[in-house]
């Protein structure tokens, strides 16, 4: 179980201070979680806690490509739609949980959202891991959209690149 807490406020934070802290927040406050990932939809890293560089742009590119696949289920299913909410793998030594975040509030506009991706413990609970995600996705929803390919990056990440 977890301690209960409110949604994290960030409104005050610039986006270019990163959101990394946050996730290192959040994998030391949810029981389970070992680590954290918020990507670009298109597979750029974008903030990262409790993995080494290396892994996080691996990580980067099979969040993205998951949440793609999970995506477009509800298009072969007929579903016009985009009702997509979470995917969770199991394997036998990790629960990895991949979530849309922040493109719901920027429909358009050039914007499009990022993705969390959070590794846990294979006996984490999935019940609370999936609650605590949606309270911090929507915590902090204005501050996770990018601008598309060929524009600058908005959110976290630091700034334009």
């Amino acid at each position: 179980m977890t301690t209960r807490m409110p949604p994290i406020s960030v409104t005050s934070t610039p986006a270019d201070d990163g959101l990394s802290w946050l996730l290192d927040e959040f994998v030391g406050r949810v029981i389970g979680v070992t680590a954290a990932l918020l990507v670009s939809r298109d597979g750029l890293k974008m903030a990262a806690a409790r993995l080494a560089d290396d892994q996080a742009d691996k990580a980067a590119a099979w969040v993205a490509s998951l949440h793609s696949l999970a995506r477009s289920a509800g298009a072969i299913s007929g579903v016009t739609a985009s009702g997509f909410r979470q995917a969770v793998i199991e394997d036998d030594g990790v629960l990895v949980f991949v979530v849309s975040a922040g493109y719901e509030r920027h429909g358009g506009a050039g914007l499009v959202g990022s993705v969390l991706g959070i590794l846990a413990s294979p006996d984490a609970d999935p019940g609370v891991i999936g609650h605590e995600m949606g309270l911090l996705v929507g915590s902090v929803a204005d501050h996770l959209a990018t601008r598309t390919r060929g524009g600058a990056h908005l959110g976290a990440g630091g700034g334009a690149r």
